[in-house]
């Protein structure tokens, strides 16, 4: 039977972003015994221009997510990224980080940057597989973080352009 991952920017204030977002924080507050797994994510967040909410499908059922949210003119910040366990390893992040990374150059951004945790080596894994490379931590004050960023080069800098020319 084959199956077919596709990822596409949906409204964060959906039911299915709302119910993926909250598996996620659960997830997180589980695995870091913290109380609140939010990693400092609103909705608002992705409310903005230049910014998206993508969630991934399996033959049209939710079962991934994640979050491009701006830091600075040109860069911008991946969040959110989850997978229903029962579909890890399945493509489902990696589709959802390619409609992340095809967004930001979309957008004009240069870099992406994101932070994950050491309680996930199979996220670190697989952003350093797609190109991702370490950084110093960038956002909050929780020393075990694992900071990433991947430039997009010429790429985003031409889409940026022609994304201008094409709003004025």
């Amino acid at each position: 039977m084959i199956t077919t991952v596709t990822a596409a920017a949906e409204d964060v204030r959906s039911a299915d972003a709302e119910q993926l977002i909250k598996e996620l924080s659960v997830e997180l507050a589980a695995l870091y015994e913290f109380s609140d797994g939010s990693a400092g994510f609103s909705p608002a967040d992705v409310e903005v221009p230049r910014a998206a909410f993508v969630i991934a499908r399996l033959d049209g059922h939710p079962v991934g997510c994640g979050a491009l949210r701006p830091l600075d003119d040109t860069t911008v910040e991946v969040k959110r990224m989850y997978t229903r366990a029962d579909y890890r390893r399945k493509g489902v992040a990696q589709a959802v980080l390619a409609e992340i990374e095809r967004l930001a150059i979309e957008f004009g951004y240069g870099s992406i940057k994101l932070q994950t945790g050491p309680k996930q080596p199979e996220a670190a894994a697989l952003y350093e597989r797609v190109g991702y490379y370490r950084i110093p931590i960038f956002s909050g004050n929780w020393d075990q973080v694992l900071a990433y960023q991947k430039d997009l080069g010429s790429e985003a800098q031409g889409a940026g352009e022609r994304s201008a020319a094409n709003s004025g």
